[in-house]
């Protein structure tokens, strides 16, 4: 059903345009599209294009049931029970786009960097414990996965907001994403790069390991 409804609005807008349009995705993705055109066989997708740097045009796929709107016309259409309403769903995804370009959550790429890199280093290389130095940085990310901004925060940045739930909830879940992000990555790096010193120290003889029976 909500992918017949899309295809009815695609319709309306016609086959393919030409003209700066802007994408926005519910995930507060937003692209200023060159040319985008409708795939009416099973209207499941668009291809836009995107103008690069160098005018060269990207081209990239688009699920249809991901696009919150398409320049002024609003494409998100609830058909389910529980669903958020047009109305509230703006909101939501205004949270995220806000998010999406103010919320750097650096902290959390150091944190799982100095996890990644000390677990290695410390319990895997000096207490010789290899299993354990890559279970710490599992656990520990998937722990960070559940983090979020706090709403005490969120409202600090933007007062006007402070009433607005469907904002806040849309702020939250797309920092939500982005402290796991970071955090996966710092900690990968950390490894990675823990790792690469363990086998130096050892190499130049600088590192004592303990063997445990």
């Amino acid at each position: 059903m909500k992918n017949i409804i899309s295809i009815i609005l695609l319709v309306l807008l016609c086959a393919t345009a030409f003209s700066q349009t802007k994408l926005s995705l519910l995930d507060g993705t937003q692209y200023n599209v060159k040319q985008y055109t409708f795939f009416n066989d099973n209207g499941s997708s668009i291809e836009v294009k995107l103008e690069k740097k160098n005018d060269k045009l990207k081209t990239k796929f688009v699920d249809i049931n991901d696009i919150w709107s398409i320049g002024d016309t609003i494409m998100y259409v609830p058909t389910q029970e529980g669903e958020f309403s047009v109305d509230e769903m703006s909101n939501v995804v205004l949270g995220k786009q806000i998010a999406k370009n103010e919320f750097k959550p650096w902290w959390a790429c150091a944190a799982g960097f100095a996890v990644g890199a000390g677990s290695v280093l410390y319990i895997g290389a000096y207490e010789n414990r290899p299993i354990l130095s890559l279970a710490v940085p599992i656990v520990y990310a998937t722990g960070f996965s559940f983090v979020r901004p706090t709403k005490k925060g969120i409202i600090k940045r933007h007062p006007e907001y402070q009433d607005n739930e469907y904002f806040v909830y849309g702020y939250q879940n797309k920092g939500r994403r982005k402290i796991m992000l970071n955090t996966i990555i710092g900690t990968l790096g950390g490894m990675v790069v823990g790792s690469v010193t363990s086998l130096a120290l050892k190499n130049t003889g600088n590192i004592t390991y303990i063997v445990r029976p």
